[in-house]
């Protein structure tokens, strides 16, 4: 029987407690409200909700049931793989025709990218025009459609990587169709990517291609931007949003990469399942699936909306509603009522309009925001006037060794209650209803909107870190840490800016708090606000001409659009000079965190053409961040994370507070000289006045003035007198490399090098080039900029490098897709040269010059990407090992990377580390670098290896069966020497896996004569006894190939490893022979789940000395700890060799801990191997055995503890990571 709904909303009232309210003035939140609308929200919101799911059956009857006679109140429409031209053809006429019908409230979502072709070649490939028609015919069915476009991409990529003819299709079809936002996920990223199609309907997109196994954004996060970049990181974000919509109706849609296979679509689904389990009603819907169908399982959803390679299907069974192998696609359509339809079309003749629904059901019944609003507002609520007195927060109090280790910060602040206006959403600015939800990792935040269409943000005080952590660290020390962290941001730092703000000239909004009541006016939006501190604020968008703190700005946008708007049109413009001064302002407060989605951009009409605009800054929530306590302190270094230095009486390092300014600084500071920095400086240092901060620091709440308000004020004085430093540090930081960015226009670019080895850069529209008022100008200086960077974009662009100078800047011209024209008549004093020229050479007219190098030949033509930058690296390194010969091994080292331009991942990488063995007393020192694309394309790799005199090493003579008395003293078995050995290898990457590199090499050798040690006994009477304690030299060459495959080195789950090296030394003193080695190993590695995760590994390897005068230390080791487990180092030696080692790797489960998260296995191995040598006619294969366990904290390393015997001993097995 299912209750009647409208009986059901008559008799609401029924349900209402009564309550009273105070009178406006009351100095706490009245108890009884709070009582009476805790029991107001489950009595009628959540009985409402019950009434929908108890009258909730999936509805499908053979005839086709009667949808609702209101109007959808939104539709979307939902369509798979489809391609024109195949069988089956698209349907794009029936398409348009239900867009057309669904109007303006409506959505169409491209599960993948269907359109062909699926590459398109670049704009001055001789087939683009006819590429670019096809595109057009079906593009122009999508012509004239009102409601929102959603393609998403991912389909057509290989293995991951951005696939340049996939862009270019891909920004084809966003200009062809003016919507530069319809690919989502952006950049490419996982997801899931958020859309809010109405207060009721959720809709969430994931690319299932980043969740393949061995699928990750790999060193490519900070360039894209993704939030998560795959894997199980992307999951756990998908059920963070599923839960915080959970009283929505929840829309899954997911492009099924090609490359899935059945197992692994299922395993997903199998997860995807478990989440959905606690969402009831969720609607999953995916293209490439066998047919058009639709399926129910625990009132879950599972719609295929296009034609691919059949999938198997879950070990539970779905129930089956309809399946058919037919062109066509879905439409979800939402009804006033909370009634979700599904219908599912399908065309008879792909070149008409008409079709026919093949299958209409009834998907779920959720109460409407409206409605819910609709029975709130009988119960007169009204907080006007009202006041209320609470702490920010009460998590944060610590003890001594808590302040101590993790600092005081603002511990104080978080917990003084505060007396505060209560906020009533029915009158605070005319009346507010909530919109959406929003906020990043760490806060919660409600958009809502007043009865004029303007906006406003509502954002909870206390943060919520757990959300920007993998779920596995939430249970743990970490997370506790994160969130104690907390308590160094200040929780009422916004209401300070807005008036430093004004004193200098800056934009801003007007922050207010208010304590947020238990209020069900908000709905299902109430939660995590209730009882709580919020921060209300006007959001700049739009129309803000009555806002004076926004310039009066007829029209704010956000970041995206004054980039795509400066890109498109040259008249478009930033002013610099105010984006500079609300920078130093920045730094004034301390703000690290003023990435892109931090700033609103005022619009203001030019004199001529074109727009101009100018910063608002928002989300002040890291303002007077603090870095107290050992922890933090630690953290803050230049090598970790610098960015969090603290607001102090000043700043350690600027440039590594300034990253996550990166690309924003990089992008919108470009133009501004040195000049323009130090007048800017001195022009905000003038504006803060001792009057002006005590002003500022007086719109704290009075009881937070009194903990820290006088405090607060003698640091900001303390920071203006490194307002001047700070700038100029910076401006130098910025300008050691600088981007130069024209317009996808037609732009001119003169390129001046000027007699004192200055570099004068103007850019002009092109064929106005005697206007006063160029696009961009600057003067670069040689002892300030080491690298200029010019990138034309779109458009036919003339580039002109010409002067002279006696000293030079690197000037690098990267052509864009137009016919451009570059000319270079330049000279610098010297070899070098100094001008780098990039383009597609049937795209450019060049006209070059000796100071010319032209690339434009090269595979890939360098295009613009403002997150390209990534920081230079200096950071210390230690390491701490142990095992039976060397005992204790402590070491310690320096890593360097600094970047290069094009180079990945990274343009130069130097290693120096230095390590002692305390039970030999020996030394060793290992160096290398790396520098790739050095010359030619080719990289460049040194590693140089020393051993200091007295270096003890085992040696056990020459032979497959020499003997070892484990009763004698080990030492008598150690030989000392002095070794040295070095190359410097040139090579390439061969595709994705493959590398080769050769080059010379050198070895110098040094033996110590050791009466009563086995080694002279060993050796007298044989070709290797004479002269062994000589000094001994070789110089040649070596050769090294290596093929890697493998997912994961430190935990590889599949994939292959190959390496060969060879050394071919010639002696180069009297004492030395020459000789030639080569030394190979193979290992594969595959994974399969019986159901648990078993890893089996094996590796073979071995290696030859070629020559019969070989010295006895380049014979062929055979080594216990890395080859031959159960035996000693170097245990046997010979003139050939060859190894064996297979393992069984278990994982038993993961699990979590107070510390860390990790993964717990188990392991088995067998290792066999032998040596040979000349006149030794042993048979004998020498084995080793064993097993153990393995942890892996946090899924990323691993610490194997195990023991392996053999017929000599038995020994315990201690290492990071597993032997291969």
């Amino acid at each position: 029987m299912c209750l009647d709904f409208s009986r059901f909303y008559k008799g609401f009232y029924l349900f209402r407690p009564f309550f009273s309210q105070k009178k406006p003035g009351a100095t706490e939140l009245p108890a009884t409200n709070k009582m009476n609308m805790r029991e107001i929200l489950p009595s009628r919101v959540m009985l409402l909700q019950l009434c929908f799911w108890i009258c909730t059956p999936v509805i499908s009857w053979a005839q086709l049931p009667a949808l609702p006679s209101a109007t959808p109140s939104y539709t979307v429409v939902l369509t798979g793989r489809w391609s024109p031209g195949q069988n089956p053809a698209a349907p794009l006429p029936l398409l348009q025709e239900q867009l057309k019908q669904a109007g303006e409230k409506s959505a169409v979502v491209f599960l993948g990218n269907p359109f062909q072709p699926a590459r398109l070649p670049n704009i001055s490939a001789p087939n683009r025009k006819e590429q670019e028609a096809r595109l057009q015919t079906q593009l122009n069915y999508l012509q004239g459609y009102n409601g929102k476009i959603i393609l998403m991409p991912g389909e057509h990529d290989a293995n991951g990587q951005l696939v340049q003819e996939v862009r270019n299709q891909e920004r084809y079809i966003a200009q062809y169709l003016q919507n530069e936002k319809l690919f989502l996920p952006e950049n490419h990223c996982p997801g899931p990517s958020e859309v809010s199609l109405t207060d009721d309907v959720h809709l969430l997109l994931l690319d299932t291609q980043w969740l393949l196994p061995d699928r990750r954004i790999e060193d490519e996060e900070d360039q894209r931007g993704c939030p998560t970049t795959g894997g199980t990181a992307t999951l756990a974000a998908l059920d963070d949003v599923l839960r915080n919509n959970e009283e929505k109706n929840l829309l899954v849609a997911l492009s099924i990469s090609p490359e899935m296979k059945n197992l692994e679509h299922r395993l997903m689904h199998r997860q995807l399942a478990q989440m959905y389990a606690q969402h009831a009603g969720v609607l999953h819907v995916e293209g490439n699936s066998a047919a058009l169908s639709h399926s129910s399982q625990d009132s879950i959803h599972y719609v295929g909306a296009g034609l691919g390679k059949g999938r198997l299907k879950l070990g539970k069974e779905p129930v089956s509603h309809f399946s058919q192998a037919s062109a066509g696609f879905a439409k979800v359509l939402y009804y006033p009522n909370g009634e979700t339809w599904l219908e599912i079309w399908t065309a008879a003749d792909v070149q008409s309009a008409q079709g026919q629904v093949a299958h209409r059901a009834l998907i779920s019944r959720k109460p409407t925001q409206k409605q819910i609003e609709a029975q709130t507002k009988k119960l007169n609520l009204n907080f006007a006037g009202q006041k209320a007195s609470l702490p920010a927060s009460q998590v944060y109090k610590g003890s001594g060794f808590r302040e101590w280790l993790l600092g005081e910060n603002y511990r104080p602040e978080w917990q003084t209650p505060v007396s505060l206006p209560v906020f009533d959403i029915g009158t605070q600015n005319g009346g507010l209803k909530v919109v959406q939800r929003g906020g990043g990792f760490q806060t919660v935040s409600l958009r809502l909107e007043d009865s004029t269409g303007r906006q406003y943000v509502l954002r909870s005080v206390e943060k919520y870190p757990d959300a920007a952590l993998p779920r596995i660290l939430r249970q743990t020390l970490a997370a506790d840490v994160v969130k104690d962290q907390i308590s160094a941001s200040h929780p009422y730092g916004a209401l300070v800016v807005p008036a430093l703000a004004g004193a200098v000239g800056v934009y801003h909004t007007n922050p207010k708090y208010f304590v947020i009541p238990d209020d069900p006016r908000f709905g299902r939006y109430l939660k995590g606000f209730a009882n709580t501190i919020g921060m209300f604020e006007e959001r700049p968008d739009e129309d803000m001409s009555d806002m004076a703190s926004f310039g009066n700005s007829k029209n704010v946008v956000g970041t995206d659009k004054v980039l795509e708007n400066t890109r498109e049109d040259q008249n478009d413009e930033v002013d610099q000079l105010s984006v500079l001064r609300s920078r130093l302002l920045d730094f004034f407060v301390a703000d690290w965190d003023r990435h892109d989605d931090q700033w609103r951009w005022a619009e203001f009409k030019k004199d001529g053409k074109g727009k101009l605009y100018k910063p608002i800054p928002r989300d002040r929530d890291q303002a007077f961040f603090v870095n107290q306590g050992v922890i933090p302190n630690i953290a803050s270094r230049r090598w970790i994370l610098p960015k969090v230095q603290g607001f102090d009486e000043s700043l350690r390092d600027i440039k590594g507070f300034n990253f996550n300014n990166r690309y924003f600084d990089r992008y919108f500071l470009t133009e501004l000289e040195r000049e323009d920095w130090v007048a800017m400086a001195d022009s905000v240092r003038a504006g803060l006045t001792d009057e002006a901060i005590e002003k500022a620091v007086r719109q704290l709440p009075q009881e937070i003035q009194q903990v820290s308000g006088a405090r607060l004020a003698n640091t900001l004085k303390a920071r203006r007198a490194y307002i001047k430093r700070d700038a100029e540090d910076y401006y130098e930081f910025l300008a050691h490399k600088v981007d130069v960015v024209g317009t996808d226009q037609d732009e001119r670019v003169e390129v001046l090098r000027e007699p004192g080895g200055s570099t004068l850069v103007t850019m002009y529209k092109k064929g106005d080039e005697d206007s006063k008022n160029p696009l961009y100008r600057r003067r670069f200086i040689p002892n300030e900029t080491r690298e200029i960077r010019v990138y034309g974009l779109g458009g036919a662009d003339d580039i002109t490098v010409r002067g002279q100078s006696a000293e030079g800047i690197r000037v690098r011209v990267i052509g864009g897709e137009g016919q451009d024209k570059i000319t270079d008549s330049s000279s610098v004093v010297g070899l070098r040269r100094f001008t780098y020229v990039y383009d597609n050479p049937s795209g450019a007219q060049l006209q070059l010059g000796p100071e010319s190098r032209n690339l434009t030949r090269l595979r890939n033509t360098p295009v613009y990407d403002r997150r390209s930058f990534t920081y230079n690296y200096l950071g210390p390194l230690a390491s701490v090992e142990y095992n039976r010969d060397d005992g204790l091994l402590l070491g310690g080292g320096v890593l360097l990377k600094t970047q290069g331009f094009q180079k990945q991942p990274y343009g130069m990488m130097q290693r120096l580390v230095g390590s002692y063995a305390f039970n030999t007393q020996s030394f060793l020192v290992d160096y290398a670098a790396h520098f790739p694309k050095l010359r030619m394309g080719l990289d460049v790799k040194v590693n140089v290896n020393f051993k200091s005199p007295g270096y003890s090493e085992n040696f056990f003579g020459l032979g497959n069966e020499t003997p070892y008395n484990p009763d004698i003293d080990i030492d008598y078995y150690r030989f000392r020497s002095a070794q040295l050995y070095g190359n410097v290898l040139l090579g390439r990457r061969l595709g994705k896996y493959e590398t080769i590199f050769m080059g010379p090499a050198y070895q110098s050798v040094n033996v110590e004569q050791t009466p009563g040690r086995f080694l002279p006994d060993q050796l007298e009477g044989s070709d290797q006894f004479i002269g062994y304690d000589l000094p001994k030299a070789y110089a040649g060459a070596r050769f090294e190939y290596v093929l890697d495959s493998r997912d994961l080195a430190a935990l590889p789950a599949k994939g292959v490893y190959w390496q060969v090296a060879a050394d071919l030394l010639k002696g180069v003193n009297q004492t030395s022979s020459d000789v030639a080695r080569v030394h190979s190993q193979f290992a594969i590695y595959k994974t399969l789940r019986i159901p648990l995760k078993l890893t089996l590994a094996t590796r073979f390897g071995g290696g030859h000395t070629f020559g019969d005068g070989f010295e006895f230390f380049q014979a062929q080791f055979l080594d216990g700890p890395t080859m031959l487990r159960g035996y000693r180092r170097n245990r046997f030696s010979g003139q050939s060799s060859f190894y064996n080692n297979t393992e069984a790797r278990l994982r038993l489960f993961s699990f979590t801990t107070y510390l860390f998260p990790a993964s717990l296995g188990v392991f088995g191995f067998h290792d066999v191997g032998r040596v040979w040598m000349d006149n030794d006619d042993s048979n004998k294969w020498h084995t080793g055995y064993g097993g153990g366990v393995w942890l892996s904290p946090l899924n990323q390393i691993v610490i194997s503890l195990g023991m392996a015997a053999s017929e000599e001993q038995s020994q315990f097995l201690v290492r990071a990571g597993f032997q291969f």
